[in-house]
């Protein structure tokens, strides 16, 4: 009698969505950690293939599964590890070591215990804060850097941008999540997706709600990763820069490009912007001895999302210049 009542059980709480199968990372990866300080580990993934060491290091606020639609791409001809930097997802939260010459440590005490070697660099947006240290410090250990919309001199963008913007352009922030929208993991990865307008990795979502919570504006690291000059001139290995270019009110995230009240304050916003990244192209073009740059026009910040195929033609083809 018991067995029948909880059979009925459970079909009641299927037809009424109540009972959700478990949900599994797609991604072919193995998963490890690697300690990089007294009671400080990084979560790493290892998504196989032979050849060169291809290390990606995600954006603020991201995980290695950032990069798990991204990096299979590469297996066929490099040995590709993505990692989690502190603070962040499974990684260790520790207090403090959120600067960015900890943090270069931090991934260089990582590439040594995990015996990769000479190694590309491939990061997204605040990412490249730590590349530029460790391709100007470490120059032997890094054969190539590749920039995902990261390569960013931040202080004098920054600046640029408060002198274009003395008056704040009258935009629209973006919508705050409902308590139904932080429910649930799966409710949260619907709010992420419709407001960014584009799929990012659903395990990365997942794995930072699990760790971090949908707030993570509040978290230790977020406060405490800072800005500085990037030393281009120092960089001697070959480097591309990738750059998501915005056009138009079209072109931006679906909260913005519905808003026909703002228009006005987001073409404002889009003149001023490109005006400012446009000097930031050329000081990456003009310093970087060995640096390339790609403008995707219409991209996503997340370029290697937005436009996934054509990012991927285009690293390769940098990677396979001698």
């Amino acid at each position: 009698m018991r067995l029948v009542v909880l059979a009925s059980l459970i079909a009641a709480q299927a037809a009424s969505g109540q009972l959700r199968a478990a949900w599994t990372d797609p991604a072919h990866h193995k998963a490890g950690f690697v300690e990089v300080q007294r009671n400080v580990r990084l979560h790493y993934l290892d998504y196989g293939g032979t050849g060169p060491s291809l290390v990606m290091i995600p954006g603020l606020g991201n995980t290695a599964h950032a990069f798990d639609d991204f990096a299979p791409a590469f297996t066929d001809k490099y040995h590709v590890v993505a990692i989690t930097r502190r603070g962040f997802g499974e990684s260790s939260h520790p207090d403090d070591g959120y600067d960015t010459a900890r943090l270069v440590e931090d991934l260089r005490t990582a590439i040594a215990k995990l015996n990769l070697g000479t190694v590309i660099l491939v990061g997204h947006s605040i990412a490249g804060e730590e590349m530029n240290r460790f391709a100007a410090r470490y120059p032997s250990e890094v054969s190539k850097l590749v920039y995902l919309d990261a390569a960013y001199n931040r202080i004098a963008f920054d600046s640029l941008l408060t002198e274009a913007f003395p008056v704040t352009p009258d935009i629209p922030a973006r919508p705050d999540p409902t308590a139904r929208d932080t429910a649930t993991v799966e409710a949260y990865v619907r709010y992420v997706h419709a407001t960014r307008g584009l799929k990012i990795p659903e395990s990365d979502i997942r794995t930072r709600y699990r760790y971090d919570g949908w707030d993570e504006e509040i978290t230790t690291a977020y406060r405490s990763i800072g800005a500085e000059r990037p030393p281009y001139r120092a960089i001697k290995a070959p480097a591309l820069a990738v750059y998501a270019v915005t056009d138009s009110v079209s072109q931006l995230e679906p909260w913005q490009r519905t808003d026909r009240e703002h228009a006005r304050g987001l073409k404002e916003l889009i003149s001023g912007v490109e005006a400012a990244a446009k000097k930031m192209r050329n000081e990456f073009k003009t310093q970087v001895a060995k640096g390339e740059v790609l403008e995707i026009h219409g991209g996503h910040h997340w370029i290697f999302v937005s436009h996934r195929d054509q990012v991927i033609a285009a690293v390769r083809k940098f990677l396979e210049k001698p």
